[in-house]
């Protein structure tokens, strides 16, 4: 089949499965006076490549998936294997997401008539310009103030 054949039955754009081959997620297919003739299984690898997407899989896991291991190693191998990893870069970015919850809800109680006041009480807590997630979490763990604004620690 053709490069728009395939994009027609896959759902995705001709840019995207060129791009693919092009970054070594999907192998180069043959090629007939000069065009790509794709294998019908080329269908099946392409909703590979949309699964690993929609697991988050950056396009180098993606490419590791499909080419990265050696002969024979199977694919429930190379999901778990994967797969193992994601789920840990998961956790993080939800812990990270769940942290930044809190400080906006903690944002929209605030009460400050000037943006340089948020800011004073802001470099006095988080003790910079440019916070950690450490020291944001710490933030979200302290109680808000009567009027409703970020609290200062002892010694601002």
């Amino acid at each position: 089949m053709t490069i728009g054949e395939l994009a027609s039955q896959s759902g995705l754009p001709a840019s995207t499965i060129r791009y693919w081959e092009r970054i070594g997620a999907l192998p180069k297919p043959a090629r007939v006076s000069g065009q790509r003739r794709y294998a019908q299984d080329a269908l099946h690898l392409l909703a590979v490549l949309r699964l690993a997407q929609a697991c988050g899989f950056r396009l180098d896991e993606m490419r590791h998936l499909m080419h990265g291991f050696r002969p024979g190693v199977t694919a429930s191998r190379r999901w778990r294997e994967l797969a193992r990893k994601k789920e840990h870069e998961l956790d993080d970015r939800i812990a990270q997401l769940e942290t930044m919850r809190k400080l906006v809800n903690r944002v929209m109680q605030c009460q400050c008539p000037e943006l340089l006041d948020c800011g004073r009480i802001a470099a006095s807590v988080l003790g910079g310009c440019c916070p950690d997630s450490t020291q944001l979490a710490h933030v979200t763990r302290q109680s808000s103030t009567s009027d409703g604004a970020v609290p200062q620690t002892a010694g601002s």
